[in-house]
């Protein structure tokens, strides 16, 4: 027994030996040396997103406006810029990035990889005048009463889209520009658009852009969106947005109110055509609230959250941001049975209809498959204890619940309404009766992005739209806003590959880049001109700001 014990020992100890001579595996350093993304910021503002580069081989050029925000005084001072960048894991750069540092004169840096091979790069900054049109509108007087034709900038054109027969001989010229830049035509001079108009604007570096002002007559539409543009974009901190607290927009009148969830929550009043801050707005209620809608007339829907347990309360502005709030709707959160996770409600809301006439309103149940459906008719609401929806066609297996988002939107004003419904998995088109699934958008980030967020419904020119928040990456900081034709309902489930696609996701928007959004929050809303001849889309993305965007009834 003691000689098969040593030699079993003496095996052992040799086998231990091959192993600690056996050489290592060789580290494979990676060749990757490019500059898969590069930014500018400033001073104090964190990772904020402000600069975009122009790249020209190895140069990479920013242009920096001369003043941050443009319309303010605050001239910004190349010697006090940040850039950030991302390059390949193993790679490394010299000298760092992300720290202050003197962009006056052209800077050099050079990524090197894993493997050692390098590659330079110079930036060359410069401060750089506004030259652009914001806004371009011509007043004049038709048939007996003022008129006003807001323009379309495309590139180096001022389009003024102006009915046939419309004498434009002399019009009134409003122009917006910024405070630091000069027009060749003053604001307010007399213009005849019967021929060209040529426009220059200079900005305070002394670089001068040429336009040219045209009238030119619209085809008016039988069906869908003709003419697009964007009305503004304002980032979080041109609107004072604090971290992670807005969540929520609504349209009333010429104001866009927005929600900020602190506890008490803060209503902020905005003019929606310009994102100028009006005022706040006072609120009936001392508490948490995530949540303000509207109404095809224009009333404002304020929500509380309410927690199992909690009271549920939701006021109404009948006639706009200046009206006395009423309260609609006050009602105790007694989950159902079923609902063992949150069961929270009030983060999203949802309304079909008007609060004057007969009006649908949903909001889901946090963590659960549970909607909570209010109805008013003739003004009146019909019931202040909800009807409890289950929702039966859920993705991902029977166990899975809708996220704390779910937005259920109705798109009639019908008792048994069919509805949309939005949550992680899905968007899903519902019977109103039998709450199952009729049809889904395709299951592609193409089609919907990552993770998808925010709903609304609006029927515009003959068509039924759905507006989405379509969230590009999983740390949700950029965004974009996304406008479908669900008129036909057989389309809805097309894959974006489809040659018929684009009548469907007939609109994206470009992406709008946010700080860090863990909750991946945000909203997104339609809104008519008093005309009914012009639709806007508003989308906030937390941390972000606001982008507002018009379609018409026109093409050229």
């Amino acid at each position: 027994m003691k000689k098969i014990f040593l030699f079993i020992m003496l095996t052992a100890f040799a086998s231990s030996l091959l192993v600690s001579c056996k050489k290592a595996d060789e580290v494979v350093r990676h060749e990757g040396n490019e500059l898969a993304d590069i930014y500018g910021t400033l001073e104090g503002l964190g990772s904020q997103r402000l600069f975009e580069p122009r790249f020209s081989n190895d140069t990479i050029y920013f242009d920096v406006p001369y003043f941050y925000p443009e319309d303010s005084d605050n001239e910004v001072d190349l010697k006090k810029i940040i850039l950030r960048s991302t390059i390949p894991a193993d790679a490394s750069l010299s000298p760092a990035l992300g720290v202050i540092r003197d962009m006056t004169n052209p800077f050099e840096f050079s990524i090197t990889s894993g493997a050692g091979e390098k590659k330079s790069f110079v930036v060359v900054t410069k401060k750089v005048g506004n030259v652009n049109v914001n806004k371009a509108t011509i007043k004049f007087v038709a048939d007996g009463s003022n008129q006003e034709v807001e323009a379309i900038v495309r590139d180096t054109d001022v389009i003024f889209y102006v009915l046939p027969g419309t004498d434009i001989s002399s019009v009134a010229l409003d122009l917006e520009i910024n405070k630091h830049s000069t027009s060749s035509i003053a604001t307010g001079s007399s213009i005849n658009l019967t021929q060209d108009v040529p426009l220059t604007i200079t900005g305070i570096d002394g670089r001068t852009k040429r336009y040219t002002l045209k009238a030119q007559e619209p085809i008016k539409l039988d069906y869908g969106v003709g003419i697009n543009r964007r009305l503004w974009l304002k980032n979080g901190a041109d609107l004072g947005f604090t971290t992670n607290m807005e969540t929520s927009i609504a349209v009333s009148g010429d104001h866009l109110v927005v929600v900020t969830r602190t506890n008490p929550a803060k209503y902020r009043v905005f003019n929606r055509f310009t994102g100028a801050y009006v005022k706040d707005l006072p609120l009936p209620f001392s508490a948490l609230s995530m949540q303000v809608t509207h109404d095809a007339s224009g009333t404002l829907l304020g929500a509380t959250y309410a927690g199992k347990g909690g009271r549920f309360l939701v006021y109404k502005w009948a006639n706009g941001v200046d009206a006395a709030p009423e309260l609609l709707i006050d009602w105790v959160n007694n989950n159902p049975t079923g609902i063992t996770l949150d069961g929270g409600v009030g983060r999203r809301i949802n309304i079909y209809g008007d609060l004057k006439g007969d009006a649908v309103i949903m909001s889901a149940a946090g963590q659960s498959t549970i909607i909570y459906k209010w109805r008013v008719a003739g003004g009146q609401l019909v019931s202040n204890t909800p009807e409890v929806i289950d929702y039966k066609s859920l993705v991902g297996g029977a166990t899975t619940k809708m996220g704390y988002q779910a937005d259920a939107q109705p798109i009639s004003t019908a008792a048994n309404t069919n509805y949309f419904i939005n949550y992680q998995f899905e968007i899903g088109l519902v019977n109103g009766v039998s709450h199952e699934r009729i049809t889904g958008f395709a299951d592609q980030t193409a089609v919907f992005g990552v993770f998808h967020f925010a709903t609304d419904y609006i029927e515009f020119n003959n068509a039924k739209y759905l507006a989405i928040q379509k969230l590009t990456n999983w740390t949700f900081t950029n965004a974009i806003m996304g406008l479908y034709d669900v008129t036909e309902t057989s389309k809805i489930p097309l894959s974006a590959s489809d040659p018929r696609y684009n009548t469907f996701n007939v609109y994206n928007s470009e992406g709008f880049t946010a700080s860090a959004n863990a909750s991946g929050t945000g909203d997104i809303c339609f809104a008519l001109s008093p005309d009914k001849e012009r639709l806007q889309v508003y989308m906030l993305l937390t941390n972000g700001g606001i982008m507002a965007h018009e379609f018409t009834k026109y093409a050229p």
